[in-house]
């Protein structure tokens, strides 16, 4: 899907209700906005000029002018991209099919990902190479990514702790200090306990990095750095697999990124790890 119309889709639930209806407009009508004008935009979707030129300027644009440039360079392919979205797994759908659509979706999902990175995400690495510790926070599956990623951070150096207790975490929390990181995750940015947790841990001074996929939430209002996730979501039911790859890609590109900009010599780590993986054989 074309950047400009990923950025709406994630920008709707936290829009002044004026703006939210000149977005879900353009979607809608998305084929249509490189031939209006500002004018025949307001008639058209009943907001008024002020509203859009508002929203325009929320998007980054200096006028409708610039934006409806950028829509129509989305139309262009879009019906071959249509094509080639992925679709829902179905009951009737083969191994293959499945593992096929699950491809898809998660190839979708990083690239619609990657609209959304911003200097944020160097702030975030050079806060991890610089901590005196990184803790995860998450509840659920996500927990098995934060267990990745400890595992992957300790062996080059930085000390990373996981713990799946809530109470733990809430005590951990408490204790933190403005050389510590936390990096929460949460699909919704809604999660009770990773949200309590965050906050306490922001109240105490540490650096808070959330990793969700939705911007107005609680999470991202504790978080002092948030990176977003876009997800295609082709399973039945609510358990999208696309979320847990493409919090996986954030965190390996967080953990090449140590190993390439980090001042230790990593090289000789990673042969110390590869040495004692050996001694067990």
């Amino acid at each position: 899907m074309n950047e400009i119309k990923i950025k709406l889709q994630f920008l709707i639930p936290s829009l002044p209700r004026a703006e939210k209806i000149v977005a879900k407009y353009m979607l809608s009508h998305s084929e249509q906005i490189s031939d209006m004008t500002i004018a025949m935009l307001s008639e058209e979707s009943k907001a008024s000029e002020a509203t859009i030129s508002r929203f325009c300027k929320r998007l980054g644009y200096h006028s409708f002018v610039q934006l409806k440039q950028d829509f129509a360079k989305s139309e262009i392919g879009a019906e071959e991209e249509h094509e080639h979205n992925p679709k829902p797994v179905t009951s009737s759908d083969s191994l293959v099919d499945i593992f096929d659509k699950v491809v898809q979706g998660i190839n979708r999902s990083l690239s619609n990902t990657r609209t959304f990175f911003t200097e944020d995400y160097d702030r975030a690495l050079e806060a991890i190479i610089g901590a005196r510790a990184v803790y995860f926070f998450a509840t659920g599956d996500a927990q098995a990514n934060c267990q990745l990623a400890s595992f992957k951070f300790n062996r080059v150096g930085i000390p990373t702790y996981v713990y799946t207790d809530v109470i733990f975490q809430y005590e951990t929390a408490m204790r933190l200090t403005k050389e510590d990181v936390v990096i929460a995750i949460s699909s919704s940015g809604r999660s009770m306990n990773v949200v309590k947790a965050t906050r306490l841990a922001h109240e105490k001074g540490a650096l808070t990095i959330s990793i969700t996929q939705t911007g107005n939430v609680p999470l991202t209002k504790c978080s002092d750095i948030n990176i977003f996730i876009s997800v295609v979501d082709m399973t039945i039911g609510r358990d999208s697999v696309a979320k847990r790859a493409a919090e996986l890609a954030i965190i390996e590109m967080f953990y090449l990124g140590v190993i390439a900009r980090g001042p230790l010599d990593y090289e000789t780590m990673l042969q110390n790890t590869m040495a004692s993986s050996d001694m067990n054989k």
